[in-house]
């Protein structure tokens, strides 16, 4: 009787769920963020494609590693520095243009971008371009009750977060991992 039961319910249960075609969510615009970006960030690290391959820095690696994709994106040795009064503790950081990594125990731990022209996430979204009440539209966004002004958090497409910081409609920076914010 239970199996029975069960056969019975399974196609019903496998129905609800539906396919990945009947998907409300947002899909990446994959295609125009890599024609257009010299390096894309997410809420795992930061990606680049060449050709048909990617060079990819996860939060965790190596700084070396990290550094290294930094340099050959940009075409530049990023600028170094650190910090002894993080919340998270002492951290070093290497940055280009609006980029700035973090690192810890020389690890990467996390990104912080400000308005850039050629930096977004895999998504799209670029402090400086994309509004606030766009980002509202094609995700889920939340504000935080935080003592930093305009902060907010959103879940990307692949089911990660990022967290960003606005000025009314304007969203002035975007950052994933760690960071140095005294909250």
């Amino acid at each position: 009787m239970i199996k029975k039961t069960f056969l019975l319910a399974l196609p019903l249960a496998l129905a609800a769920c539906g396919s990945p075609q009947e998907s409300e969510d947002p899909a990446p615009q994959s295609e125009d963020v890599w024609d257009t970006a010299t390096l894309v960030v997410g809420e795992n690290g930061m990606q680049k494609r060449y050709g048909n391959g990617m060079a990819v820095a996860s939060f965790g690696g190596s700084r070396e590693s990290a550094d290294k994709l930094l340099e050959v994106a940009f075409e530049t040795v990023p600028e170094k520095s650190s910090s002894e009064e993080c919340g998270a503790g002492p951290m070093e950081f290497s940055g280009v243009g609006p980029l700035q990594v973090a690192y810890q125990d020389d690890r990467f731990v996390g990104w912080f971008l400000r308005e850039s022209d050629d930096v977004m996430t895999i998504d799209g979204v670029q402090p400086g371009v994309t509004k606030l009440s766009d980002l509202k539209q094609d995700f889920e966004v939340r504000e935080i009750d935080s003592t930093l002004p305009g902060e907010f958090e959103f879940t990307t497409s692949s089911y990660g977060t990022i967290r960003g910081f606005s000025e009314g409609d304007e969203i002035t920076a975007l950052q994933a991992g760690m960071s140095c914010f005294f909250r």
